[in-house]
């Protein structure tokens, strides 16, 4: 969805302008809403984790496994002031309690630099759903130090790279007259960028980016 926001005295200079507009027309303010699913990030961490085994390294260096990662699900979080939920599945690998099932449930606060433009995680907590003793006893000692190092470094995202990409397909739509309907096309482009908004809602993340550019809206035929 693209919300274009076109100011009168600018409406009033496209009456009078060439369908090819110079750099010094372009002076129109754009709001740019990206919404980005849950599902889409969801099924990147799938690919990337499941079936990870996480171990720790003795005073020798030798790696004993504790858990495999059976399965993960994204969801907003309704813990404040934390806003994302991450559960995981897992299996235990000790002698004792081999493959025992338990469920970690791990709350992010996940915010919007926008200096940086990056996405970070502030402050997480990690909770066992499960009943098993042994999660609570590793919990810190093996949990949180993976969790810290992989999955909270996958959530911090650097935007601009990735928005750069879409708007630059964007423009190239637009470069070629985007049928806007039957009887509407736009021409313009999008530049100069910078994410201000960033909420959690629901099971989407929505940005708003504000850009300047220019645009032309062709009118084609008069008859509804």
């Amino acid at each position: 969805m693209v919300l274009f926001v076109l100011n009168y005295e600018y409406a009033l200079k496209t009456l009078y302008m060439s369908s090819n507009p110079t750099t010094s027309d372009q002076n129109i303010s754009v709001t740019l809403p990206v919404r980005i699913g849950f599902a889409a990030i969801e099924t990147f961490l799938k690919k990337k984790f499941i079936g990870t085994t996480i171990s720790k390294n003795n005073a020798k260096g030798k790696a004993s496994n504790y858990f495999k990662i059976l399965d993960l699900n994204l969801s907003e979080s309704q813990t404040d002031p934390y806003n994302l939920q991450l559960r995981l599945k897992l299996q235990t690998l000790t002698l004792i309690f081999h493959k025992k099932d338990i469920e970690v449930s791990v709350l992010a606060d996940l915010r919007l630099d926008v200096e940086t433009q990056q996405l970070y995680v502030d402050a997480y907590n990690i909770n066992s759903s499960g009943k098993s003793w042994v999660a609570n006893i590793v919990l810190k000692s093996i949990l949180n130090t993976f969790i810290y190092k992989k999955i909270i470094n996958t959530l911090s995202i650097d935007l601009l790279p990735i928005l750069q990409e879409k708007i630059d397909l964007l423009n190239a739509r637009l470069a070629s007259e985007l049928k806007a309907s039957k009887n509407i096309s736009i021409m313009g482009n999008a530049e100069c960028f910078t994410i201000t908004h960033f909420k959690i809602k629901k099971d989407k993340i929505w940005v708003l980016i504000q850009t300047k550019g220019w645009c032309v809206i062709a009118i084609e035929d008069l008859e509804v």
